[in-house]
């Protein structure tokens, strides 16, 4: 038989939200990332829906143990909703398929993590960092929190909506936003603002330079310049860019970097 949904007030959703805010971190490892961190971040909720009843608690607690992996910001979406699945199947346990949330979660999974990378690790952070980096090179100390308050000042508010409107709108936003083809708008338009973000500050923090001379009037570097500006960060940029697709290690490029920068100099090159 089927009983009244219990609701979620705003207290126990804000401690969801800090729950979650820490724990998504600090419980992440390699093998499940942040399945654990998303269970217990659960745990008060579960125990509101079950509170004389432990094994349909424990339950609850075993079926969020497979895998989970999200961008943290739109994490929270798939949190709210699964809180809200959780309550309805607490509802009405012979009704509701307690399957269909793990399903939905692992469904969700990749396509918000798409959304989610190309906003916040591609765009938001490029931003906050190009900014940072920017008052770092003037010896401002502002530099690090500069980065901090641009990065969480969208990252905060995002997260507390994604929850709310998670849990109160339920999988018929996702569905319709598919279907419209928002997803597919924001994705395009959040790679296209990160990737001209990421070439401004290929050309802006990136410094190389050849001493080489054509002439005693002109040099290599000058004749480069009124061709074609920037064109050896640029190279280095995409030399950095072919050895990270080719497996490199990143540690190795840099070590390529610095030797073939000391040579360049010892030789009169750069």
């Amino acid at each position: 038989m089927a009983n009244e949904v219990i609701k979620m007030d705003s207290k126990l959703r804000t401690k969801l939200f800090w729950r979650y805010t820490f724990l998504a971190s600090c419980c992440f490892s390699q093998v499940k990332m942040m399945t654990v961190g998303f269970c217990v971040a659960l745990l008060p909720w579960f125990k509101k829906l079950y509170p004389d009843n432990k094994e349909k608690l424990a339950e609850a607690m075993v079926r969020h143990q497979p895998f989970f992996n999200c961008t943290p910001e739109t994490a929270f979406f798939i949190l709210g909703l699964a809180a809200a699945m959780e309550g309805e199947y607490a509802a009405d346990p012979e009704g509701f398929d307690p399957g269909s949330i793990s399903a939905l979660k692992a469904a969700l999974m990749g396509p918000l993590s798409g959304v989610g990378d190309a906003i916040f690790w591609v765009t938001v952070r490029t931003i906050a960092a190009s900014i940072a980096i920017t008052l770092g090179q003037n010896g401002s100390i502002l530099s690090p929190i500069a980065f901090v308050v641009i990065y969480h000042g969208v990252s905060f508010p995002l997260r507390w909506l994604m929850l709310k409107y998670g849990y109160e709108l339920g999988n018929s936003f996702i569905e319709s936003a598919y279907e419209s083809g928002y997803i597919d708008m924001l994705t395009m338009a959040a790679t296209t603002i990160g990737l001209i973000m990421v070439g401004a500050m290929c050309a802006n923090f990136i410094s190389l330079s050849t001493t080489l001379m054509l002439s005693e009037a002109q040099s290599l570097q000058a004749a480069i310049d009124s061709i074609f500006p920037k064109l050896l960060p640029l190279c280095v940029a995409l030399l950095t860019l072919a050895g990270l697709k080719k497996g490199v290690n990143m540690a190795w490029i840099i070590v390529i970097m610095v030797v073939v920068g000391v040579v360049g100099v010892a030789i009169g090159l750069f």
